[in-house]
């Protein structure tokens, strides 16, 4: 873990990364750091909801947010201090050193470029389906304009993002000719620091989950199918079919033929 936590620290450091956050990371460390303070402060995450309400209407919306999800049930999990320290005992503890030059730090920062994006891309695809669905008619342009003045977020990224959100506001940011060129720049990278954090057991809970919506929103014929007939089996909701058009059923139930 603490092999871990010095790579991270080397990319808040050194890195280039662009945002905010960078800068805030880094203040944090060379103040707390230096002092020796930042390893006393507890390590269970607070929240005041915002993360909360947006998974929340991303599910009433049906529109993916997964990465902000992922990250709003990592505090929850950290806040279970009790039962963390009870998993520990009984199973050992999860992290192990990561052997010296497996996972270089450039990977780090290049894998947290692709996750960015890729968490960017369904907060604004949210923010588009919100706008349909409630008849907002939200300028998202100016929305990343404003966030990029904000008192949070003021990824230098978002000055790109408003020219990508003028240029169609509409389509997902991941398919945005620049932020589609870093993500496969950087695509493998975020790949290898996820296997990584399984391998030596480091959970890495949003990043995981932007490289699985990545995979998902770049396979044009997926799994799904399986779940479609899972429903109609135990449920009878039907299915499409790509050969015949209406809805369908199985051979099963009332509906056999």
């Amino acid at each position: 873990m603490q092999v871990w936590r010095a790579r991270l620290k080397q990319v808040a450091l050194q890195g280039t990364c662009p945002g905010r956050d960078r800068a805030l990371e880094q203040r944090i460390l060379k103040t707390l750091g230096r002092q020796g303070e930042l390893d006393v402060i507890v390590d269970a995450a607070g929240q005041k909801g915002t993360g909360r309400w947006t998974a929340v209407e991303a599910q009433h919306l049906s529109t993916p947010v997964t990465t902000i999800e992922a990250a709003v049930a990592a505090r929850n999990i950290s806040a279970l201090l009790a039962q963390r320290a009870l998993g520990q005992e009984l199973f050992g503890a999860s992290p192990k050193r990561i052997p010296v030059r497996t996972l270089p730090v450039e990977h780090l920062e290049h894998a947290l470029i692709a996750g960015k994006i890729l968490c960017y891309a369904q907060g604004f695809d949210m923010l588009s389906k919100a706008s349909i669905e409630f008849g907002w008619n939200l300028p998202l342009p100016d929305i990343a304009r404003i966030w990029r003045e904000g008192c949070i977020i003021r990824s230098a990224m978002l000055n790109d993002m408003a020219s990508a959100l003028t240029e169609d506001g509409g389509r997902n940011l991941m398919f945005a000719r620049r932020f589609a060129r870093l993500i496969k720049t950087n695509q493998a990278h975020l790949r290898s620091v996820v296997s990584a954090g399984a391998k030596y057991g480091l959970p890495v809970p949003a990043l995981s989950a932007a490289l699985s919506y990545f995979d998902m929103m770049r396979t044009a014929r997926g799994t799904a199918n399986m779940i479609q007939g899972q429903r109609d089996f135990f449920g009878a909701h039907g299915f499409q079919r790509f050969d015949k058009p209406g809805a369908h059923h199985g051979p099963w139930g009332s509906h056999s033929e």
